[in-house]
């Protein structure tokens, strides 16, 4: 058979169209919803991932709130047991007027003050513990400095307790200011010794 001329093949070619084309749309259709049903599957699929790693995420959190809550009243339990044994430890004030007497004046940033007599050879680290005990201001992140500021004390000068009132170069009536030792400044020490320690290890 001789092959077909274009013009028959055109009209063959228009007339499949015509008998399948309701078919072929049909299709085309389908291909769609298959396409979209494939995009909403790896949507949902992405949104549980997530919604799982937010899930994740707000319990790492929660845990970590809760760990930081739990520190905290544990601290605040454990200080305020260290302070009631420091209380308790505090020597009884001699009589005003006696030999080696010295009597401490306590001025803080916020107005507060305070009062106490002490002999002469007690631990400079006492009225520390004076300090922590009474009003509450922890020993470690406190500086003691006369009202001149010519003299001034820390916790880390004094905890060993071989540094007594008479030693420190306080007389019969001493006024000290306290401060609070800013947490930063000690951070800031602390990375000065670092670097002073790497710069001895080069």
């Amino acid at each position: 058979n001789p092959p077909p001329s274009p013009a028959a093949m055109a009209a063959w070619l228009s007339s499949l169209r015509k008998r399948h084309g309701k078919q072929y749309a049909a299709m085309q259709h389908q291909m769609r919803e298959v396409e979209l049903y494939a995009e909403r599957q790896r949507g949902y699929a992405d949104s549980q991932v997530e919604d799982q790693e937010r899930e994740v995420k707000a319990q790492r959190e929660e845990e970590e709130r809760l760990a930081k809550e739990r520190e905290e009243k544990e601290r605040k339990e454990a200080m305020a047991q260290r302070r009631a044994e420091l209380l308790e430890s505090l020597p009884d004030e001699p009589e005003a007027g006696g030999d080696g007497v010295v009597t401490i004046a306590l001025r803080f940033a916020d107005g507060r003050r305070g009062q106490r007599r002490f002999d002469g050879d007690e631990a400079m680290a006492t009225v520390f513990n004076w300090v922590d005990a009474t009003f509450e201001m922890e020993r470690e992140r406190v500086e003691l400095s006369t009202m001149t500021g010519q003299k001034k004390f820390a916790w880390g000068d004094v905890e060993d307790g071989d540094m007594t009132l008479a030693d420190a170069g306080l007389g019969k009536m001493t006024g000290l200011r306290v401060a609070e030792i800013e947490e930063e400044e000690e951070e800031e020490g602390e990375d000065e010794n670092s670097e002073s320690e790497d710069s001895d290890e080069d």
